[in-house]
C-alpha cells in the first residue's frame, strides 16, 4: 500500500514517522508538508516532498490511501486569525478532495480532525462518547479551528457518498511524547520544557481544567490501525481515557524530572484566564474505538512525560 500523509513535518507525521521506521516500512509512506526539512535527522531517508495543501497539487495520483493531518495546531493562530484559520483548514480539504479524485480508483482517505468539535463538556458527563452529539458553540469566536474541522468531516462524508471514496474520520484529543512542541499552547509540552530550562513551572490558569494524553507511540499504532481496518461512518477516538488536571499535571511533571535530572523543580499557579484556555474538560471516551480496531494504550503518561523529559535534556545539553 503506497500511502500519501499531509502534514508531514508536524506532531502527528513526525510521531508516525518514528513509528514507520522501526517497523522499517518508511519506503511505502511519502509524507508531505510546506517545510522542506524533515524535523528527525535519524530519518534522512525518509521521502518529504513539498506540498501546501492551501494550493492545489502537482503531485502524480498514484496512491492508495491518503491521511490527511495538516491544519495549524495553534490556540494564539485560532484566536488572532479565526478567518484564516478557516480558510486554511477549509481549503485544505477541499484541494486534498480534489486530489484524492485524480485518481483512477481513488484511494482510502483518512482525515485528521478534532475531539475540539464537541465544545464544551455537559456537567452530566465525564467523557465524550464516540456518539455524542454535543458540539460546539458557534457564538464563540474561537470556534473557528473547530467549525472548520466539523465542515471538513461533513465534506469528507459527502465525498464518500456522492464519489464514491472511502472517507472516514478520526477525531484526535491531547498527547504527549518527545515531538510535542515544548513552546506552543501545549500545557505539558511547556511544563517539560520549564522543568528542564528553569526548574520551575509556571501554571497561568487556576489548573483545575481536565485533560488526558495519549502517548504518541500509542497514537501512530491506532492511527495506522484507522488506516488498515477503519470503516467510514464512524467517528474514530485517539486519546487516552485517563484524565488529570492541569494542577495535578503540573506537580506529576515537577517530579518526574525531580527522578530524572536529580534537581529540585518547583509549581507556580498563577490562577490567570485567558482566551486560550480551552473547554474545562476534555477526555474521550474511546471503548468503541478500541472494540472495534482491538488497540489499547500501552504507555503510561509518566513514561511519555519521562521520555520528553530526557530529549529536552539532550537537545539543551546540544543547545550549550
Amino acid at each position: 500500500m503506497k500511502v500519501l500523509i499531509t502534514g508531514g513535518t508536524g506532531f502527528v507525521g513526525q510521531a508516525l514517522a518514528a513509528k514507520l521506521a522501526l517497523d522499517g516500512t518508511t519506503d511505502q509512506f511519502h509524507f508531505v508538508g510546506r517545510r522542506r526539512t524533515f524535523l528527525l535527522p535519524s530519518l534522512g531517508s525518509l521521502d518529504v516532498r513539498p506540498w501546501d495543501v492551501t494550493k492545489s497539487s502537482e503531485l502524480a495520483p498514484v496512491y492508495d490511501a491518503v491521511i490527511h493531518a495538516a491544519t495549524p495546531a495553534s490556540a494564539e493562530f485560532n484566536t488572532a486569525r479565526p478567518m484564516e484559520m478557516i480558510d486554511i483548514i477549509y481549503q485544505g480539504m477541499r484541494n486534498v478532495l480534489d486530489f484524492v479524485l485524480k485518481h483512477e480508483q481513488p484511494p482510502r482517505l483518512i482525515f485528521v480532525s478534532s475531539g475540539g468539535v464537541y465544545g464544551e463538556m455537559p456537567e452530566s458527563e465525564d467523557r465524550f462518547d464516540e456518539n455524542s452529539t454535543n458540539a460546539v458553540s458557534p457564538m464563540r469566536p474561537d470556534a473557528a479551528y473547530a467549525e472548520a474541522k466539523r465542515l471538513s468531516e461533513v465534506m469528507t462524508s459527502i465525498a464518500a457518498t456522492s464519489f464514491r471514496i472511502t472517507g472516514i474520520v478520526t477525531r484526535l484529543f491531547a498527547f504527549a511524547g518527545p515531538h510535542l512542541p515544548r513552546d506552543r499552547h501545549f500545557a505539558i509540552g511547556n511544563f517539560v520544557r520549564d522543568a528542564v530550562v528553569k526548574q520551575r513551572i509556571t501554571v497561568r490558569s487556576d489548573g483545575s481544567a481536565v485533560r488526558s494524553y495519549l502517548d504518541e507511540k500509542d497514537m501512530a499504532e491506532w492511527l495506522l490501525a484507522i488506516l488498515n481496518h477503519g470503516e467510514p461512518g464512524f467517528p474514530y477516538h485517539v486519546g487516552s481515557e485517563r484524565p488529570i488536571s492541569i494542577r495535578d499535571l503540573a506537580f506529576l511533571v515537577a517530579r518526574r524530572y525531580e527522578a530524572i535530572a536529580g534537581a529540585g523543580c518547583e509549581v507556580e499557579i498563577l490562577g490567570q484566564r485567558s482566551p486560550l484556555d480551552g473547554v474545562s474538560r476534555y477526555v474521550p471516551s474511546t471503548k468503541k474505538t478500541r472494540e472495534r480496531l482491538s488497540v489499547e494504550e500501552t504507555v503510561s503518561l509518566e513514561e511519555s512525560i519521562d521520555s520528553m523529559i530526557r530529549d529536552a535534556i539532550a537537545t539543551e545539553a546540544t543547545a550549550h
